[in-house]
């Protein structure tokens, strides 16, 4: 493999060129992201479904009830209803808990400094990088 800076051929598996000590790799942040599948994930998707399901048949059975006359059928589908909504909040309440928590995640990692060798990320008072033992 050759060396992106000084073109001198270096060894496969070399982190470093040995001639200037130039990374072989740019290494970059990668965004964070939530996992796919998390339990937060989940929960919020579960929690949708059932309050759409609740939505549709709580107004779809108040067409009976009204035709009907039947105050017990209606009375059961303002519950329906209300079920449905009070999930879409608790959805919304759980999203944006896990947002937040994201986002503090963010910040405590933007507080640190990253290796320009090798983009490991150190604390701020560290002087040498804890994965290349390079100065900061």
């Amino acid at each position: 493999m050759k060396c992106l800076g000084c073109k001198s051929e270096i060894p496969d598996n070399s982190v470093f060129c040995n001639s200037c000590g130039r990374p072989t790799k740019e290494v970059g942040l990668e965004p964070i992201t939530p996992p796919s599948g998390s339990p937060t994930e989940i929960r919020a998707i579960m929690l949708m479904m059932f309050s759409f399901m609740l939505l549709f048949f709580g107004f779809f059975l108040l067409i009976p009830a009204y035709f009907i006359g039947s105050s017990i059928l209606f009375m059961v589908c303002v519950a329906m209803i209300a079920m449905g909504f009070l999930m879409l909040v608790a959805r919304f309440y759980i999203l944006s808990k896990y947002s937040r928590k994201i986002e503090q995640f963010r910040i405590e990692a933007a507080e640190k400094i990253k290796c320009k060798y090798c983009g490991s990320m150190n604390p701020l008072d560290a002087e040498i990088c804890i994965g290349c033992h390079a100065p900061l």
